[in-house]
């Protein structure tokens, strides 16, 4: 038989719940409590509350027609506390010490029964009786249960007071478990909550979401958490979808230029060994400047296929011998067009960098060509090396015009070049696989305008230092 579905409650609900199961184990313990202290009375164990008054009252009949001479204290109640005052007691109840004839008393009752010490809980009762001699008797008693037996009213703490101590410390534990009974039940609902966070940050879209929860808000939670994985999965996929085709698109199109771009290579290699007049050679020439140009392009596609299908492996690298390999390729791609070329290696000796060898270098030498192609007649290109608070920074720098606002904004991606009218061929491969190469390994690529030029920086996650 299919288990049937509990309804969630609602947040209101639990926190009522948790008010009204409280209240009712509240009232369970003020009934034991209740209970205990009857079982007591009936038991002959405690007196009832009212033992104090009952025995004033005796204690006045007995005083009735006496004087202090045939006063007996022996005759007295026990329940009974009693004070012989020469004078009669002021108007509002206060008497004088020094009038005091004899009592049973102690000094705090007698100073409570003379008006002397004010007490913000009065649980002492009072009624004066006048003596046949006009002396008066002021009996204090208190409404309260006490010990039946005088040697544990002598000894122990006053029976009421320690029962209600008791009955307040019951109510304070049971109001410390239902609460922490609560906490955990609640505790258990947020976790779900929690669970389902880690799920969607762990970027496992396919892993189970926790159970349903039994809060109705938090269930709204988890739910809309859920849809949230599923259209992210769906937005993933379809985007992993557009990327595999994209990579298709430009791997069948590399392929298919290969022919024809080797068919326009051989018959202008063809034409150079032909006797050429002044005029035809510099157009095979350019014919065959062109066919290594677009040779260079159609393999930066391939690198970039590859390299989105499957990276290269890091590995450690010497730092010094890695940027002295730049640096010979800077000094080679400046030489010919006449531009000074500066190394500023700021790396200690013997850091060891952890990236990929082959692509790493592509990428800085790719950088470097940009730098060179815009760099001004008779200028410096700068490589710059770099220890960041968390990266590796190899900065090229020109004293180029620097780039456009829209370069700034879209430089980076794939066949992206800021300007449709340039004519040197530029097809923005070189920047997109900088940065594809910097993300690739956990770093970035940052394009910036300096006041002497362009800055194009690539930042590698920290290597280790000095070996």
């Amino acid at each position: 038989m299919e288990k049937r579905m509990t309804r969630p409650g609602s947040l209101n609900g639990f926190l009522l719940g948790f008010l009204v199961r409280t209240g009712l184990a509240c009232a369970a313990v003020g009934l034991v409590w209740l209970a205990l202290t009857f079982l007591f009375i009936l038991s002959g164990f405690v007196l009832p509350a009212s033992s104090g008054s009952d025995a004033t009252i005796h204690a006045a009949e007995l005083l009735n027609g006496q004087t202090a001479a045939t006063f007996t204290p022996g005759a007295m109640p026990e329940l009974s506390r009693w004070v012989l005052l020469a004078e009669p007691p002021a108007a509002d109840g206060t008497a004088d010490a020094g009038s005091v004839l004899a009592t049973n008393m102690d000094t705090y009752h007698l100073e409570r029964a003379l008006g002397l010490q004010y007490a913000l809980f009065n649980h002492q009762y009072y009624r004066d009786v006048t003596l046949a001699d006009g002396t008066v008797c002021r009996l204090q008693y208190d409404f309260s249960a006490p010990y039946a037996d005088p040697a544990l009213r002598a000894w122990l703490p006053d029976y009421q007071n320690t029962m209600l101590v008791l009955l307040v410390l019951l109510l304070v534990i049971v109001i410390v478990v239902m609460t922490r009974r609560s906490a955990r039940r609640l505790r258990a609902e947020t976790a779900r909550l929690t669970e389902a966070c880690r799920v969607l940050a762990g970027g496992d879209l396919s892993a189970p979401m926790p159970a349903a929860s039994r809060i109705a808000e938090f269930q709204d939670a988890l739910q809309t958490m859920d849809t949230l994985r599923g259209e992210l999965s769906q937005s993933l996929k379809a985007q992993w979808t557009m990327e595999q085709q994209r990579s298709e698109r430009i791997a069948a199109l590399a392929h298919d230029l290969k022919t024809p771009l080797a068919i326009l290579q051989g018959n202008a290699e063809l034409l150079a060994e032909e006797p050429l007049t002044d005029t035809q050679r510099p157009a095979v020439e350019a014919m065959l400047r062109g066919c290594e140009r677009a040779g260079q392009y159609l393999a930066a596609l391939r690198r970039v296929c590859r390299m989105e299908d499957t990276p290269a492996p890091a590995e450690p690298l010497d730092g010094t011998a890695f940027i002295q390999a730049l640096a010979q390729t800077g000094r080679a791609l400046c030489t010919p067009r006449g531009l000074h070329f500066v190394l500023d290696n700021a790396l200690p000796p013997g850091t060891v960098l952890y990236a990929r060898r082959q692509d790493t270098a592509r990428a800085v030498e790719n950088l470097l060509d940009n730098a060179v192609r815009y760099a001004a007649p008779g200028g410096q290109v700068t490589l710059r090396c770099t220890r960041e608070a968390d990266a590796l920074a190899f900065a090229v720098q020109d004293d180029g015009p620097g780039f456009a606002p829209a370069v700034l904004r879209g430089g980076g991606q794939l066949l992206y070049t800021g300007d449709a009218a340039r004519s040197d061929g530029h097809q923005g491969l070189g920047l997109y696989f900088a940065r594809r190469v910097a993300e690739s390994q956990g770093g970035s690529l940052t394009l910036a305008n300096t006041p002497t030029g362009a800055l194009v920086v690539l930042r590698l996650p920290p290597g280790h230092g000095p070996a």
